[in-house]
């Protein structure tokens, strides 16, 4: 794996409204009223109704999951490391995303004032028209933008300060390198264990012994997932490969009508069920054995 040449470097900015206002006078008449400190709680105001911005908020948490889910973590401030063979998958979920995030707001915006007054009649005398901004001012805080940058060479890095001084910080910035590879190859091996450990938990019986309710995104999750795996495997580890195919053929290639007792369907087939189950079962306490506390990872990601 050459880093540089195989993967970039990816931020993404998602800004909004959360459409909740603090209430001092509020606050202060119910800590009065109850005989509490006045520091014992605050009440905050949904100062739109709930229905006004769920359309909006659903995409934005989309593109938040869908860029999370295409790239692996990289560091603290923010930025996550895009495999080359994920790019074109990544920006173009992405850009489509940003593209219903930008056409949400303005359907929002159109509606904007209606939303206000039903406030008004919602809240009553806690109704203030200065807590509200103005359709301008929305416009501007809603965004949603990404921004790719190559992975940065240790060489970009080093200043004038000598032979001996040049190879410590080499060896510091390279150091630090292994380890965020080895986190992100980690945070694959934890995304399939925890997916298929859902996958075992929903297939056991309740306390009286009945089948758990699930939905088919349990199984459309889990395909999901095995699908982009292997984009993000720039690691090439041949473990998590094996895995990741065990868990394709084994698990997500079923139906989930085929696992479900309740299906109107009629595809219900128990030989299936039970046997998804105990593949489940047993690839979630493989999965397990990766994360105790004596053996972190099972392999060692090295950056070329």
């Amino acid at each position: 794996m050459n880093l540089i040449h195989d993967a970039m470097l990816v931020t993404f900015s998602l800004h909004g409204w959360s459409a909740r206002r603090h209430d001092p006078k509020a606050s202060q008449y119910v800590a009065v009223h109850h005989d509490a400190a006045a520091t014992a709680g605050r009440y905050n105001k949904r100062l739109l109704p709930k229905a006004a911005l769920a359309a909006l908020n659903a995409t934005q948490n989309q593109a938040r999951k869908t860029h999370y889910t295409h790239t692996l973590p990289w560091d603290d401030a923010g930025a996550r490391l895009l495999p080359v063979a994920n790019y074109e998958r990544y920006t173009h979920a992405l850009d489509e995303l940003i593209e219903r995030i930008f056409t949400e707001r303005e359907r929002f915006l159109s509606e904007y004032d209606e939303h206000v007054e039903r406030a008004r009649l919602d809240l009553g005398r806690l109704f203030q028209l200065d807590d509200y901004p103005t359709r301008e001012e929305l416009r501007v805080r809603y965004s949603a933008r990404y921004r790719i940058e190559p992975v940065p060479d240790s060489g970009h890095f080093l200043a004038d300060l000598g032979a001996g001084e040049n190879a410590r910080v080499r060896r510091d910035i390279e150091h630090q390198v292994s380890l965020r590879l080895n986190g992100a190859l980690g945070d694959l091996y934890r995304r399939l264990g925890e997916a298929v450990g859902h996958v075992c938990e929903r297939l056991s019986e309740d306390q009286n012994g009945k089948p758990k309710v699930f939905r088919d995104s349990l199984i459309e999750n889990l395909r999901e997932l095995v699908d982009i795996v292997p984009r993000l495997n720039l690691f090439g580890d041949r473990h998590l490969e094996h895995l990741c195919e065990e868990v394709k053929h084994r698990i997500a290639c079923v139906e989930p009508d085929v696992l479900r007792p309740t299906a109107a369907s009629g595809k219900f087939d128990p030989a299936v069920r039970r046997r998804v189950k105990r593949d489940a079962r047993d690839l979630a306490a493989h999965f397990a054995g990766y994360f105790g506390a004596e053996r972190a990872m099972p392999h060692r990601a090295e950056a070329a």
